[in-house]
């Protein structure tokens, strides 16, 4: 996996945009599943 740093930078991050001040709960859960799609990744 990550290294502590950069695992920290990571959630850091993650829950940052995952807080809906900025986004509400429906863009933030396209904007996942449009990254996971990017990836190849199985819904």
């Amino acid at each position: 996996m990550l290294p502590p740093k950069q695992h920290q930078a990571f959630c850091t991050f993650y829950d940052a945009v995952r807080d809906q001040e900025h986004l509400d709960a429906r863009t933030t859960a396209m904007i996942g599943l449009a990254a996971a799609m990017a990836r190849e990744c199985q819904p």
